[in-house]
């Protein structure tokens, strides 16, 4: 099985402690006396008229210490933490900026937590990878209680715990949602960069637990990630925190998509900035929040992979009681378009994943789709296939089906997650064109086609409940797509012949001819408008 191994600064040898547990002693940061220069330059500032500049050349002593040199060191936890009371206390966009860079560069070039992979293929072909953990290195946050009361208690700015974690996500939420609100420009921004290196953070240390469990099927390698100390603390409240995620992600959203009047910087603050500083908050704040909304994707995305992996360490008896329970993220996400239906179609645009985009369309669709109470052999066999999209659009085949669905949500909100749930699934049939060996691909086309085909009858369905429905831009495209896939599977190297003639109750298609193009996916997508206006959409 493989092992953890902890590395511990300063000095330069290994031994070993119980359990099995290697700890690596490795060479310390940089020395004392170049800490002590570097933070003069931090400490001389506070009386300086120059501040400004010191704190930049502090920045910049540390950058020229530990990313440019070529035997560069980590920064001492001091160091660190002063480069982080910068971010999050000084008003200059320019030291902020600075400051955050910074931060995600010593982020990637000094990990608290790695694979040892290459190590372990070269010590041994039957060797597994190692995690190494470098537990004194500085982390921007503080998980155990304890040191959560001595933060408060001292300066906040210099570590970041669960509860002040779901802060920042509230504030971003009460910011971005409630007109009520007035926020100061920087803070605002700040807010956001701060989230952003949070979640940074996060993910590099999960992502190498996540392939290090993988590969040992270890659970205290999950149980001891960030994340899930962070998610299973008392301190916060784990429902709230998933509904401030999604307040969050949806309203930056609405902004990037130009519904939404963004965040407006209050006069007051404005008025004591100059000209150019204004200039550049502008220009800053869209891309900041564009950056914001894909951190809270990866988040929310994260959030989802543990909650998959917890799922499967508790079939497999892995976890304890003091795992917890936790209600998964697509639960919650679940039951929050359900009982606000105007955020369906936010959440499905924004989750731009493929994999999960379509694991929540096929979620949905199972809360309202119903299953025959009466399971035969053939229907035991075909359980698996009921959750897949093939699935769906074969249940959606059935007109009562249709109807009942209809009844319980709506012909609009089905068409949303057709549309989605079949891009989704084009996207990842795309990836296997690339990836996968051409001796499959019949089986592919194939899928394809069959997909298509139960498209275009649910479609049919979906027409038959309602002669007048109106179809929804997204769904017209994809239903012409739908079409497009029909005709090039039948005749990949031939002129496109719409198999309609099948569904008597749609207007045949007129013959289009398209030159011959070898990825069935771009052939369809290429001539997806011809159809889509035959059929009269």
């Amino acid at each position: 099985m493989g092992q953890t191994r902890k590395m511990v600064q300063p000095s330069s040898h290994a031994d070993w402690s119980s359990g099995g547990k290697r700890k690596m002693r490795r060479g310390g940061a940089v020395g004392v006396g170049i800490e002590e220069n570097i933070l003069a330059i931090f400490d001389d500032s506070h009386d300086s008229q120059y501040s400004h500049d010191d704190r930049l050349a502090f920045l910049e002593a540390v950058r020229a210490t530990s990313i440019v040199a070529e035997d560069r060191t980590p920064p001492t936890t001091k160091m660190f933490e002063t480069i982080f009371q910068i971010f999050r206390t000084e008003k200059s966009l320019e030291l902020i900026m600075a400051s955050f860079q910074l931060l995600n560069e010593l982020e990637q070039s000094f990990p608290r937590v790695y694979s040892d992979a290459g190590a372990a293929s070269k010590a041994s072909s039957t060797s597994q990878p190692e995690l190494v953990v470098d537990e004194e290195a500085w982390s921007p946050f503080t998980l155990t209680a304890d040191s959560e009361r001595a933060t408060s208690k001292g300066s906040s700015a210099k570590t970041i715990g669960p509860s002040a974690f779901h802060r920042i996500i509230q504030d971003l939420a009460a910011e971005l949602n409630d007109t009520s609100v007035q926020p100061s420009d920087i803070r605002s921004l700040r807010n956001m960069l701060l989230f952003q290196y949070l979640v940074t953070v996060l993910e590099g240390e999960f992502l190498a637990r996540m392939s290090i469990y993988k590969e040992t099927m270890q659970w205290t390698i999950i149980r001891e990630s960030t994340l899930n100390i962070l998610l299973g603390s008392r301190r916060i409240n784990y429902k709230g925190l998933l509904k401030d995620c999604l307040s969050v992600i949806c309203g930056l959203h609405k902004i990037l998509a130009g519904c939404g009047d963004g965040l407006k910087f209050s006069e007051a603050s404005t008025e004591k900035s100059s000209k150019d500083s204004r200039t550049s908050l502008a220009i800053a704040l869209p891309e900041v929040e564009e950056g914001t909304c894909t951190v809270m994707q990866k988040l929310m995305i994260m959030i989802m992979e543990l909650d998959i992996l917890k799922k499967q360490a508790d079939i497999k008896c892995f976890t304890t009681r003091a795992d917890g329970v936790r209600t998964p993220l697509l639960e919650t996400i679940l039951d929050e378009v359900t009982y606000d239906a105007g955020n369906l179609s936010t959440v499905l645009q924004v989750f731009n994943h493929p994999k999960w985009k379509l694991e929540l369309v096929l979620q949905y669709f199972s809360k309202y789709i119903v299953k025959p109470t009466v399971r035969t052999r053939r229907r035991l066999s075909d359980s698996a296939e009921d959750a897949t999209f093939h699935g769906t659009l074969r249940s959606l085949g059935n007109m009562n089906s249709v109807r009942s669905v209809v009844k319980k949500i709506s012909a609009e909100a089905v068409q949303l997650l057709l549309a989605h749930g079949f891009q989704a699934h084009l996207a990842l049939s795309s990836k296997h064109y690339q990836y996968d060996d051409i001796s499959d691909s019949k089986a592919k086309d194939s899928s394809l086609r069959e997909i298509s085909e139960e498209m275009i009858s649910a479609f049919n369905n979906l027409r038959k409940t309602d002669g007048y429905i109106s179809i929804c831009s997204t769904f017209r495209i994809n239903i012409g797509i739908s079409f497009s896939i029909s005709g090039v599977i039948l005749f990949p190297c031939m002129p496109l012949i719409s198999i309609t003639q099948a569904h008597g109750d749609i207007t045949d298609c007129k013959r289009s001819t398209v030159c011959c193009i070898d990825n069935p996916l771009k052939k369809a997508i290429e001539v997806s408008r011809v159809h889509s206006h035959a059929i009269g959409l």
